[in-house]
């Protein structure tokens, strides 16, 4: 069933959510990331909230609606993420901060794209600092009564997945 959200008056369907969050995150990934070989595969085949030696970052909206938005990504992709935005090699890469960070810093590009979008509808967005989770296996759920969008998306082998969770504020 598609879903929609009405927030501050104005409706805004699914498609047309994950349609901005394709483009956004494309955009993100050709001009910040440097990559250009990231394709979506939306709509998600089924949920996805357990996740195996993975980061994910996340970032809240608040204001006229309040929500999350994420991206879930696994680790390996990651560091080739943030070696790519840093103009780094793999092998440069020391520790997890740096790849922490870069996370975290995606998470806060797509969410500012979001709220740029809200924004031109004349809704007031804020947006929080950014959160990041990592482990070997982990749950990431949000509690809310709100739905969710969310928007896979390959590179060769690896799949992340962007996130928006949203209820009326």
């Amino acid at each position: 069933m598609p879903l929609s959200f009405t927030i501050g008056g104005t409706t805004l369907a699914e498609a047309e959510l994950a349609a901005h969050m394709v483009a956004a995150v494309k955009n993100i990934f050709s001009t910040m990331v440097f990559i250009d070989d990231i394709t979506d595969s939306y709509p998600l085949d089924k949920p996805v909230s357990h996740f195996t030696c993975s980061i994910s970052a996340m970032v809240g909206l608040g204001g006229d609606c309040s929500g999350m938005v994420g991206v879930h990504i696994p680790a390996e992709l990651a560091r080739e993420v943030t070696a790519s935005m840093l103009g780094m090699e793999l092998d440069e890469l020391e520790g997890d901060g740096d790849v922490n960070d870069a996370m975290g810093e995606l998470a806060n590009m797509l969410a500012g794209e979001i709220k740029m979008e809200f924004s031109s509808r004349g809704m007031s967005v804020c947006l929080s600092t950014p959160s990041v989770i990592s482990g070997k296996e982990y749950s990431v759920e949000v509690v809310s009564s709100g739905a969710a969008v969310v928007v896979p998306f390959n590179r060769g082998e690896h799949r992340f997945l962007t996130t928006l969770q949203l209820e009326a504020g």
